[in-house]
């Protein structure tokens, strides 16, 4: 019987029992049109010991070592190249995906659609409890929808998928947003960007949304996403500055390609993808708790990095009325007026940074 549908599962030194609960959480819906493709980016931990154990009791199970270490990149384009189903579901294997999952897919693999956004939840120790998808018929979004979410992917501006009648749960930016049909993605030689180390997704679905013709919404939870204390949205990132440079270099050459000239797309650019990029190097790099680096030598490096272009500009013109992001207003006026110690007590305590920000989002919100 032909494959229908490849859940590719990125695996990578994960704790034992996340990766076990996330396994067995696909196993019994496995069927004969359905495979689990466990890729295992040469984890140093115990984790490819587990993928062989299930793979070694389940024909539908395929553990595949790379070759080397390469990044979550090179693992989805393996992904894509190694699966055998019309329809390729992208999943990281400490996450967990609904119980209902397959039946649900299945369900609509023959719609005559290249991608289908779905709905995530997020959970930190046990997910939501969970009913069965009673949904009928697919949301057919209209033909300009391809290009509104390839800018919101772009500049991370959530604004373009309210707009087309998407939920806050349908997190359409992560690769794990949607089931993705295997020949549109060859058609287009739509790839991961090799190499990058964060917002690989934004990448590959600014170019995956703006190729794509025909896209369905299912406002069903098919994916539970873990949230982790010490995950590497919250980990001092040495290297986060040239992450990021390499980042927005991919990203605006797609910017450049797509939508040149166009005035609201370069706004939204720097508004929100250029700002957050500002924000998260003051929280995970500069002021970060873990930063090695002496106080002078921070404070240098702020000072040199706020001058840097496209930062200099973007904290210059953000607009929080006209962005929305008022959580971030705080810092940027503090970041305007290069109040480094009060950045240093607040942007670099975690608790300290989401609740003076949440309180002067809320002030600043009514205000306006």
């Amino acid at each position: 019987m032909p494959v229908k549908l490849s859940i590719g599962s990125a695996v990578y030194n994960i704790d034992e029992p996340f990766l076990r609960a996330h396994i067995e959480g696909i196993l019994p819906q496995l069927t004969d049109e359905t495979e689990l493709l466990l890729i295992d980016d040469c984890s140093t931990n115990n984790s490819g010991a587990v993928c062989r154990e299930y793979a070694a009791k389940d024909s539908r199970v395929r553990y595949i070592l790379m070759e080397q270490n390469g990044g979550l990149s090179v693992v989805r384009n393996r992904t894509i190249e190694e699966a055998k189903g019309k329809w390729i579901f992208f999943a990281d294997a400490d996450d967990l995906l609904s119980e209902h999952f397959v039946e649900t897919a299945l369900h609509f693999c023959d719609a005559p659609y290249e991608i289908i956004i779905h709905e995530r939840l997020k959970f930190l120790e046990q997910k939501q409890a969970e009913q069965p998808c009673t949904v009928e018929t697919l949301t057919e979004l209209e033909a300009d929808t391809g290009r509104k979410l390839s800018i919101s992917s772009l500049c991370l501006d959530p604004s373009y998928g309210t707009a087309c009648g998407l939920s806050s749960r349908a997190f359409f930016h992560a690769a794990w947003g949607a089931l993705y049909q295997k020949a549109f993605l060859e058609k287009y030689n739509l790839i991961f960007p090799a190499g990058q180390k964060k917002a690989q997704d934004a990448v590959f679905n600014t170019e995956v949304y703006y190729h794509a013709a025909s896209i369905a919404y299912l406002p069903y939870v098919m994916y539970f996403y873990r949230g982790n204390p010490q995950g590497i949205t919250r980990r001092y990132s040495a290297d986060l500055p040239q992450i990021y440079r390499r980042l927005l270099s991919l990203l605006s050459a797609d910017k450049e390609r797509f939508f040149a000239g166009d005035a609201a797309v370069e706004e939204s650019y720097r508004n929100h993808r250029v700002m957050a990029v500002v924000i998260d190097n003051m929280r995970l790099n500069i002021f970060h708790k873990d930063n090695p680096l002496s106080k002078e030598e921070r404070k240098k490096a702020f000072l040199a990095f706020i001058e840097e272009e496209p930062y200099r500009s973007a904290i210059a013109d953000f607009n929080a009325q006209k962005s929305g992001r008022y959580e971030w207003l705080l810092t940027v006026k503090l970041i305007r007026k290069k109040r480094f110690a009060l950045l240093n007590l607040f942007v670099g305590n975690d608790r300290a940074f989401n609740m003076l920000s949440g309180a002067y989002k809320r002030l600043a919100a009514k205000s306006k």
